[in-house]
């Protein structure tokens, strides 16, 4: 009687798990499966016939210049862009979470940035990087400063840099306050009557304490900047030339406008493989520092 209650249970749970099953499969396994078939393909994305063409996708886009390049690019922009954004949002936190006067008022202005649309975004902050920037700049002496940053192959990646870090750091900043909120406050208070300084407090006290809202603003931010598409599409559009041009960018040149859909389904499965194994690394380094504290 007991075994044939069990099997009925079991075959209930089945039948409640197969919509979402099938939702899975049908969403998620059957696209991957698909774009799997068309990297290896010549597909143009408009044409009924293709030929396969195995792995030779995969081997155009490892000696591909312009790949390489996009590349290189996105990985310098995720890399500044996490560390920059990681260190003003703890920083901003770390102010917020005190007892300060109109604390609820600058909780909301720092968080404003997140609830703007890219395209708000990117109008403002050309129309800064257009006058304002060059008008302060004049009036300063800074030569370099003078010309529109976007327009400057040299200062156009670090144009990008401000507005995401401007941006991105606004949620970090709710993450990192959460994770603050949690230091017990007798903590501290045995650590000033012991004499410990401010710098000695943070790094014995603040940091090992929240390394687990570390390791989610970091793996967070990293794989945000790795597929960057929005940010650089509102200003730049990948200009000047190439010097600013992500994978992602990319993907989208090849497939929409230059109709090599295959070449660029390749190219798109090699970032998320990419993606992946930065995610498997980040995590397994930062659950190591938070098992030694």
């Amino acid at each position: 009687m007991q075994n044939s209650a069990y099997k009925s249970l079991r075959k209930g749970y089945l039948i409640l798990l197969l919509p979402g099953l099938l939702l899975l499969a049908l969403f998620y396994v059957y696209p991957v499966l698909s774009a799997l078939y068309m990297s290896m393909t010549n597909w143009d994305g408009v044409s009924r016939s293709h030929d396969f063409v195995g792995l030779v996708n995969y081997g155009a886009a490892l000696t591909d210049p312009r790949f390489l390049n996009a590349l290189s690019f996105t990985l310098q922009y995720a890399f500044v862009s996490t560390i920059l954004s990681n260190i003003v949002a703890l920083s901003i936190a770390l102010v917020l979470v005190k007892k300060i006067k109109f604390r609820n008022f600058f909780r909301a202005v720092f968080f404003f940035p997140a609830v703007l649309s890219m395209l708000i975004i990117g109008y403002i902050w050309q129309q800064i990087f257009y006058h304002v920037v060059p008008y302060f700049a004049e009036r300063l002496n800074i030569e370099a400063l003078q010309t529109n940053m976007l327009g400057n192959q040299d200062l156009a990646f670090w144009a990008l840099i401000i507005v995401t870090v401007w941006q991105a750091s606004a949620i970090l900043v709710v993450i990192y306050m959460a994770g603050l909120q949690t230091v017990p406050e007798d903590v501290y208070e045995s650590a000033a009557i012991d004499g410990a300084s401010g710098w000695k407090r943070f790094s014995r006290i603040t940091l090992p304490l929240i390394v687990p809202s570390i390791t989610i603003c970091v793996i967070l931010a990293m794989k945000q900047h790795l597929m960057v598409y929005d940010y650089i599409i509102a200003l730049t559009d990948g200009g000047p030339g190439f010097a600013t041009e992500s994978v992602t960018l990319l993907i989208y040149n090849l497939g929409f406008l230059n109709n090599q859909f295959g070449y660029g389904t390749a190219v798109a499965l090699m970032l998320f493989v990419f993606i992946i194994v930065i995610s498997i690394i980040q995590i397994n380094i930062l659950r190591k520092k938070e098992v030694q504290l």
